[in-house]
């Protein structure tokens, strides 16, 4: 696998310093994998370039301690049905005139935007495209699918990828130019790293009634992640190991099957539910951990397996999508559609003890390539270089 970084010390030189809308109205505060992103390319933008304005636009009044140390914009939702649809398409846009640059890293933004005004959106994934029977059916999400995304990459002056595969499905799926994307891999904060302190971690697992050993799956519950293959796997396995299986994340869209898999399958005194868990936590779930399962169907980048890689803990996962970029050769990549692969991937792991410390070592060195660093610089080049066209 070829990285294609830009050379470490560019100095971003502009006419002047740039004013920045970024649109945060649909940046959760339970943060999951496009929150934590703009969270932390947001943060290494600013130390990279301290002298940008960085804008907040944004329609909640009370505080949020990441968004209030920067600049802000607050704009009311609209009283209106479809208030924050609404808001994102066409209320923030009013704000537009204000500012330089444009940036959109949610899954939607508005496609009005003033004449001289630069814009950059980020596509993270598109599963809803690629997988559409991985959502409840909303007619109103219909239609942001066919008109109001495609609109957006027709307007918008740049797009940011987060992997190389998201770049590909772009340019299948909508025809847009290769000249008008730009791949930006997501990195992994530095706290995550092996953490030696055991008193820290058998105090962790007692807090959340786990013991060791465990197998471990961090990300939302909801179809895409194929939960019910790693349960079906684990339970053609559970008798020949000590193991348990744990699952971090919330709840998301279409999660009953999971449960209802548990227990026709007999796994309830063997696999561990704990919900979402805050930042400060996940680290210690992966260090804790004798490896992340990670068998989703789809992924944009796969933030969880960058996660372990960099905490010490070895990873399998899928073969599909983004996945074999971010793992590269330092973990075991299985057929997502066979149980019989993730099965057998499973006990090598447990009933090999060489293979599960190479594992770790190559995952240390392999995620070393990503950094969110990396991710500002790139993104800040961007930006430099659409505002002087």
């Amino acid at each position: 696998m070829t990285f294609h970084w830009p050379r470490p010390n560019l100095f971003l030189v502009s006419k002047k310093p740039l004013k920045i809308g970024i649109i945060y109205g649909g940046i959760g505060e339970k943060k999951t994998g496009i929150d934590h992103y703009l969270h932390q390319v947001l943060l290494a933008m600013k130390r990279q370039v301290p002298d940008y304005r960085y804008v907040l636009i944004d329609h909640r009044r009370h505080p949020i301690s990441f968004r209030d140390q920067f600049e802000q914009v607050i704009i009311d939702l609209p009283g209106h049905p479809l208030g924050i649809t609404r808001w994102i398409l066409w209320e923030v846009s009013k704000t537009f005139h204000q500012f330089d640059l444009i940036f959109s890293p949610g899954l939607y933004g508005p496609f009005r935007i003033p004449a001289g005004v630069a814009s950059v959106m980020v596509v993270h994934d598109l599963t809803r495209y690629l997988f559409p029977h991985f959502f409840p059916f909303n007619p109103m999400q219909k239609v942001l699918d066919l008109l109001a995304y495609p609109a957006m990459l027709r307007r918008y002056d740049h797009i940011l990828a987060v992997s190389e595969a998201t770049r590909k499905d772009l340019i299948t799926l909508f025809k847009v130019s290769e000249e008008k994307i730009t791949v930006t891999y997501h990195g992994a904060e530095k706290a995550f790293q092996p953490l030696s302190d055991i008193e820290v971690q058998e105090q962790f697992l007692k807090t959340h009634g786990l013991k060791k050993p465990y197998i471990l799956f961090l990300g939302t519950l909801e179809p895409r992640k194929n939960i019910l293959t790693l349960l079906r796997a684990f339970a053609r396995i559970m008798d020949q190991i000590s193991h348990d299986l744990v699952l971090v994340g919330q709840r998301g869209w279409k999660w009953e099957p999971i449960f209802k898999e548990i227990e026709q399958l007999g796994l309830h005194s063997r696999v561990h539910w704990t919900g979402y868990v805050p930042d400060s936590e996940r680290v210690l779930f992966y260090n804790a951990a004798d490896f992340l399962v990670f068998p989703s169907w789809y992924e944009g980048f796969g933030l969880p397996v960058l996660e372990a890689m960099q905490s010490g803990c070895p990873v399998i996962s899928s073969q599909v999508s983004s996945m074999p970029e971010v793992v590269g050769d330092a973990g075991l990549l299985i057929d997502p559609n066979r149980v019989e692969d993730l099965q057998k991937a499973m006990l090598r792991l447990v009933h090999e003890p060489g293979l599960t410390e190479k594992l770790r070592r190559a995952g240390l060195e392999q995620a070393q390539k990503f950094s969110w660093e990396n991710s500002a610089r790139i993104t800040l080049e961007v930006f430099e270089k659409i505002t002087q066209k």
